[in-house]
C-alpha cells in the first residue's frame, strides 16, 4: 500500500470527531450508538429508537438517571444528585453533555 492508499483508508476508517461512540445497556441489552456533540446524551438514545426512562428532560426528576462506567460527561444542570451520587458515577442523560471521544453507560447498574 502507498502513502495515498494508506490516507485514504485512514479518512475512510476515521469517526467524525463531532460524534461520540457510546455503548449502554438497557434491560440486558447492549446497544451501540452515535451520539452528536450538540444534543443531549438522552436525545442520542431516543433518535437510536431505544426507548430509554425519561420523563423531565430538564435534569430535574431523576428518570433518566444511569450509571457511567467509561468516559467522562459533564452535567449542564443537576437538581437531583448529590456528590455522592456522582461519586458513584450517576449521570442524568437528559442534560449531559460530552467531554470523552467514547463512554460506556449502564442504566441496569445503579
Amino acid at each position: 500500500m502507498n502513502l495515498d492508499e494508506e490516507s485514504k483508508t485512514t479518512e475512510t476508517d476515521a469517526e467524525p470527531s463531532d460524534c461520540v461512540l457510546v455503548s449502554l445497556t438497557l434491560n440486558g441489552t447492549i446497544s451501540k450508538i452515535r451520539w452528536d456533540r450538540k444534543i443531549s446524551l438522552l436525545d442520542a438514545i431516543l433518535d437510536a429508537g431505544i426507548a430509554a426512562p425519561h420523563s423531565c428532560c430538564r435534569g430535574n426528576c431523576g428518570t433518566c438517571v444511569c450509571k457511567l462506567e467509561e468516559g467522562e460527561v459533564r452535567l449542564r444542570r443537576n437538581f437531583i444528585l448529590s456528590e455522592a451520587h456522582l461519586q458513584q458515577g450517576l449521570i442524568l442523560t437528559c442534560v449531559a453533555a460530552p467531554v470523552s471521544n467514547t463512554i460506556k453507560i449502564n442504566y441496569d447498574e445503579f
